[in-house]
Order: C-alpha cells, then structure tokens, then sequence
C-alpha cells in the first residue's frame, strides 16, 4: 500500500467518525427531532447534550439525576 493510499484511508475514516458525530449530536435524544444547540444540559458523563425543546431537556434531567 503506498503512503497516500494509507494517508487517504486514515482522512477518510476520521471524516466519516467526525461527521457520525455531528449527526448524532444533531437530533433531541428524547424526541428524535433537530436539537436547538441553545437548550442543552450535561449528561452524568460530563458530555452537553442538545434537545428540542425545554419539556426534552426536563425529562432528560429527569431521568439523569
């Protein structure tokens, strides 16, 4: 394997891991709909979590007491 086909095959992945993120961090975790990056809370592993709205974010701190 030459050294770009390894350089190409290294970017390729950590893109596709970056975006998988992004996307994840995209969406409410309760309801599944586009998540407001204004109204968040943090999670019991010290990650911010977005959600859609301010009923998601109470019942997320709800459950994640």
């Amino acid at each position: 394997m030459s050294p770009h086909s390894t350089f190409m095959k290294t970017l390729l992945t950590t893109l596709v891991l970056f975006a998988s993120t992004a996307l994840a961090a995209d969406k409410c975790p309760i309801s599944g709909k586009p998540a407001d990056s204004s109204i968040t809370a943090t999670g019991k592993d010290g990650k911010t979590v977005a959600f859609c709205c301010n009923k998601c974010k109470a019942k997320f701190e709800k459950q994640n007491k």
